[in-house]
């Protein structure tokens, strides 16, 4: 069993779904303080004529608050990443993505940011054909551990023979490899290497939200640059 633990991102980039189809089971880590400054919970960048745009969704609470339990500001943050989205790839072959796979998903009463993440993310995983993989919220758990005490508690409970992680600062900073395999859990790391591919606007830039990806190759290419094929 295979298990992959990460925050919900806003619409996050494509090592994130290379961490989902690597696993069995995908836990979104939302029982962890929100991450204060700018964090990839909240926000995500897209390419545009200008370069790199950031799309953010206004938070409050999140100085306190448990990222399951951040609520989103207002609603009018939507029709603004909408705009920029259709702005920036008019001329994307995959265009109607939009329409088709965000709109709906934004336009759906979320209070909370965990949720509309949490919509968005299995909404993608599913147009890439990510059917094998479950989902669950460490929230829902009923874990007796809370933030980073509870990844080898996550780890327990869901039977986990091999842990899916990358290989970031942020993740190293709070994993213990040898003491997950005296418990027998192996350690898999997940690359972020992928190679470039076709983007609007000139100069290729890397690590924007996975919408980059699905708007100017489609989620068949997409998928087969995440799998390595």
């Amino acid at each position: 069993m295979k298990i992959g633990i990460h925050q919900p991102n806003y619409i996050p980039w494509l090592g994130y779904f290379k961490k989902i189809t690597a696993s069995d089971v995908f836990v979104f880590f939302d029982n962890v303080q929100m991450p204060g400054g700018k964090s990839l919970v909240s926000r995500n960048a897209i390419k545009t004529d200008r370069g790199r745009q950031w799309l953010t969704v206004p938070v409050r609470d999140k100085l306190t608050s448990q990222i399951s339990d951040v609520r989103i500001s207002d609603d009018r943050w939507k029709r603004k990443h909408l705009g920029s989205l259709k702005g920036a790839y008019a001329k994307a072959e995959w265009k109607s993505i939009i329409a088709d796979l965000l709109e709906p998903t934004l336009s759906e009463p979320h209070d909370c940011l965990a949720d509309m993440n949490i919509a968005l993310i299995k909404r993608i995983a599913l147009i890439l054909e990510m059917n094998a993989t479950t989902f669950l919220r460490a929230s829902e758990m009923q874990l007796s551990e809370d933030g980073a005490d509870s990844i080898a508690e996550i780890l327990l409970k869901t039977e986990a023979r091999v842990y899916v992680t990358g290989s970031g600062a942020g993740t190293r900073r709070h994993l213990d490899v040898e003491g997950l395999r005296q418990r027998g859990i192996e350690t898999e790391f997940v690359s972020d290497d992928f190679p470039e591919y076709p983007q609007l606007h000139g100069t290729f830039e890397s690590r924007l939200s996975i919408v980059d990806a699905l708007l100017n190759i489609g989620p068949q290419a997409t998928r087969k640059m995440i799998d390595g094929v």
